[in-house]
């Protein structure tokens, strides 16, 4: 009993630990959040696509993510919801404006939201259509056989594919390798992971696929969220080797 009431202290150190990292990374770098913070080469490669698009006039493809069959998007989902901001923001006036497409209804409603609001912003609401940002399908198959006519499009400039992807994705890139595209991956599951290194896809691997946006500076809570993390993992290095010091030395039983 002593035991468990030990683990039940130190789970609960470590959230308010964790808790604490999270606040001091908001507070110190609320003015700057982005300087100093380490950056994806993929999601370099991404801004710049879209830079390019832009200026051929060409449109970008980007899938969030299959459904989990839940009443929630999965969290690694929300992972390209940053990335779609982004692009939406910087094709409101372009020729040929973004297209998303999600597998699971209240991620497609999300998506929705955002491309709006981006409209919104820019004062361009009547360039805005529904269709900007759709629900391909409400199973992995399913989204599988909406995103493929999409990628295949003729004036696609490249595809983003990020959240919870799952093997047979690699149709998808294997059609975007085909035509030439440059694809920007990032997916929590593994054998996805696997199947897109055998592509031509640039690769965002833990938790850069999962805070695309402390990358392209499009979210300070995601970059203080990296910064906590850091800070977390040097602490638990010291604590590691100051444990082991005090267990050689006899003081730590």
């Amino acid at each position: 009993m002593d035991g468990i009431i030990t683990l039940d202290l130190l789970a609960l150190a470590i959230v308010i630990l964790a808790l604490l990292c999270l606040g001091l990374a908001l507070l110190t770098q609320r003015q700057h959040p982005y300087r100093n913070l380490r950056k994806n080469e993929a999601l370099l490669d991404a801004e710049k696509l879209m830079h390019e698009a832009a200026e051929k006039g060409l449109r970008l493809t980007i899938g969030l993510g299959a459904g989990q069959q839940t009443s929630a998007p999965a969290p690694a989902n929300l992972a390209g919801l940053p990335v779609l901001r982004l692009m939406s923001r910087r094709s409101v006036f372009n020729d040929q404006p973004a297209q998303a497409l999600a597998g699971d209804g209240a991620l497609a409603a999300l998506a929705q939201l955002i491309v709006r609001g981006k409209y919104q912003n820019a004062f361009a609401t009547e360039l805005f259509k529904p269709d900007f940002a759709v629900l391909a399908g409400a199973s992995p198959y399913a989204y599988l056989a909406g995103l493929l006519p999409e990628v295949n499009y003729r004036a696609n400039a490249g595809v983003f594919l990020f959240g919870s992807q799952r093997p047979e994705i690699i149709l998808a890139a294997s059609l975007a390798e085909q035509k030439d595209l440059p694809l920007v991956a990032g997916t929590d599951d593994l054998s996805a992971q696997a199947a897109l290194f055998a592509t031509n896809a640039r690769l965002c691997l833990g938790e850069d696929a999962l805070h695309a946006g402390a990358a392209l500076e499009t979210d300070p809570g995601a970059a203080a969220s990296v910064r906590a993390q850091d800070w977390l993992r040097v602490l638990a290095v010291l604590g590691l080797l100051v444990g082991a010091a005090l267990k050689l030395l006899g003081v730590w039983q």
